[in-house]
């Protein structure tokens, strides 16, 4: 079945390879695990926003927008990723970040990026954060006063027309797919805003696809995430005519650990081994976590040797600069992770 997609603007790399993790696999004695390289999609707007933003930026530039507007944490990929397309697309960008603390964060990682972008930056507290799409229509507001015209882009462009970013990337992964030997693979993700497995779990209905998926949550409840999904899926359906997909996503959240952004000894070491395995850098919030949610699901005996996972890296590998793994390289070294 083929699948109508909204106009977009080429941002990313594409399309992005699938590899086989062979030592991964061999020094985790499970599935045969195949890696999705979101984080090739290009350096500065490396990982999946990116993917995303093509179709919003299209969206963007047909309304005659001079200036974008979003939101994310503080290492926020997304907000990144923003400020550097609009950048390069000639535009303004206006980013909320969330910030807990009472001092300004230090500018490393993704949050050094996106002022080097020229990103207009706001920090916002967690409180304020639960205001947030009012606090971008009300900036929103107030540029269109001084003459700017705005497009406002929500948390991590999860909304029914990001979303087309991970049906075209789905259509990637089935063609590359078809020469993975024996069963199909179970597509593994991690998941926050609910865009990125939106995406995914539309595709692989429409295209009639055997693919288990697992929204591995990096934060939330999974009862959150799903209906988060599920909220796009309706956006999407009412915008196309289309029905919601009736395919079963499973919703796993029982690797969130601390919370979002919170990330421990254990699942950093995890991480570290995996890089010293593959030589793939990971971010721990996003990837790193959901790799890490992997692993202690083939320990339980989820996934056994005739199973394909296939790992879909969201990138952010700019994120791991702003995390401490010194201690655990040290400690015992990065292929000694058990967690």
């Amino acid at each position: 079945m083929s699948i109508e997609l909204p106009p977009r603007i080429p941002l990313a790399l594409l399309p992005t390879p699938l590899e086989s993790c062979e030592r991964l696999s061999a020094e985790w004695a499970g599935p045969r695990i195949w890696m999705k390289r979101d984080d090739l999609t290009g350096f500065e707007m490396s990982g999946n926003k990116v993917r995303k933003l093509e179709f919003h930026f299209a969206a963007a530039r047909d309304s005659g927008a001079d200036t974008v507007i979003t939101c994310g944490a503080v290492q926020s990929n997304h907000c990144r990723a923003t400020v550097l397309a609009a950048a390069r697309l000639g535009l303004r960008s206006i980013i909320y970040l969330r910030h807990a603390g009472e001092e300004p964060p230090e500018p490393t990682g993704n949050y050094l990026l996106s002022k080097l972008g020229g990103g207009e930056v706001r920090l916002i507290t967690p409180s304020q954060w639960a205001e947030r799409d009012a606090l971008m229509a009300e900036a929103a507001a107030r540029e269109a006063a001084a003459g700017h015209v705005c497009w406002v882009i929500p948390e991590g462009a999860s909304d029914a027309l990001g979303m087309w970013g991970y049906v075209l990337a789905l259509r990637e992964v089935a063609d590359q797919a078809a020469r993975i030997p024996g069963k199909p693979p179970v597509i593994w993700h991690a998941a926050s805003s609910g865009g990125t497995t939106a995406g995914i779990g539309w595709a692989v209905d429409r295209l009639g696809l055997d693919f288990p998926i697992v929204a591995c949550s990096i934060g939330d409840p999974a009862a959150h995430i799903r209906e988060k999904v599920e909220t796009i899926w309706d956006e999407a359906a009412r915008a196309t005519g289309a029905a919601v997909p009736a395919m079963e996503i499973h919703f796993n959240d029982a690797h969130i650990g601390g919370g979002y952004g919170v990330v421990d000894d254990d699942e950093l070491a995890v991480q570290a081994q995996a890089t010293a395995l593959t030589g793939v850098i990971l971010d721990p919030t996003y990837t790193g976590k959901a790799l890490t949610g992997l692993r202690r699901e083939i320990q339980s005996g989820q996934y056994s040797g005739d199973d394909n996972v296939v790992f879909w890296h969201t990138g952010g590998g700019f994120a791991a600069l702003a995390h401490d793994f010194s201690r655990i390289v040290a400690a015992e070294g990065p292929a000694s992770g058990t967690a």
